[in-house]
């Protein structure tokens, strides 16, 4: 074996083994620092050591909130739903909710759990996270103002940077398809009514929904049948021109 192939070897053997100290000493610092430190302090812990590692890394993270401003993200909405129907079995926590007015049990993903998708061959994991964040509230009856903790939920997708294009230009675009489906198999109609506890707060949601549930339909409807038809003839064309403006 020539000096230049064995030096190679020896080289290799000094990454591996680096690489091995770095990965015991984080399993270590993330075990001591989950039992002992606020969780602050974790939270800056973990993004310098992540990006310490994203500097040597080929993976490219995108992050997804929730919230823009006041404003619903509809990529995060989208995705939640997509998410919610490729949760893996090996998953350890799912969030589980059902409101009186629903038939089925919703099932979504659970803070700080993964879940990895395959779109053409690539893999695509899905990671949600929840940073905690003070707001100002202020109460009308008293006139006080509180401070409070609200939850500031993002989604980040990682996946290996030479896909960034695929990631943009096809697999995003076909999740925001693929839910929109999916909303129209469980669709129903919401009213929306103000919180009057949230109005004059940061909160991002003011605006609380409502089911609009009634046993009434149109077949059990008291009305003269021609003019029912044509009441249901303007409500489809109300409707296509609403989904054609969407």
């Amino acid at each position: 074996m020539s000096s230049s192939t064995e030096s190679k070897i020896a080289m290799a053997k000094t990454v591996v083994s680096t690489i091995g100290s770095v990965a015991a000493a984080a399993m270590v610092v993330r075990s001591v620092s989950r039992d002992y430190l606020p969780s602050e302090f974790q939270d800056y812990l973990y993004f310098g050591f992540r990006s310490f590692i994203n500097k040597f890394s080929t993976q490219l993270t995108m992050v997804i909130y929730e919230f823009e401003g006041f404003q619903e993200n509809e990529i995060y909405i989208a995705t939640e739903l997509y998410l919610a129907a490729r949760i893996s079995p090996q998953i350890h926590r799912m969030k589980i909710t059902k409101h009186t007015s629903e038939k089925n049990i919703t099932v979504a993903m659970e803070t700080n759990e993964e879940v990895t998708d395959v779109y053409n061959g690539v893999k695509f994991k899905w990671c949600l996270l929840s940073n905690k964040a003070p707001t100002r509230e202020y109460y009308p009856n008293d006139g006080m103002i509180g401070t409070s903790r609200s939850d500031i939920r993002m989604l980040e997708l990682t996946f290996h940077r030479k896909h960034k294009d695929l990631a943009l230009n096809e697999y995003l675009p076909f999740i925001l398809n693929d839910s929109k489906t999916m909303k129209q198999e469980v669709k129903s109609v919401k009213l929306f009514t103000v919180d009057p506890m949230m109005m004059h707060s940061n909160s991002p949601t003011m605006w609380a929904p409502v089911n609009l549930d009634h046993p009434s339909t149109f077949a059990t409807l008291a009305m003269d049948t021609d003019v029912k038809e044509k009441v249901m003839k303007d409500l489809d064309r109300f409707s296509d021109v609403a989904d054609s403006l969407r």
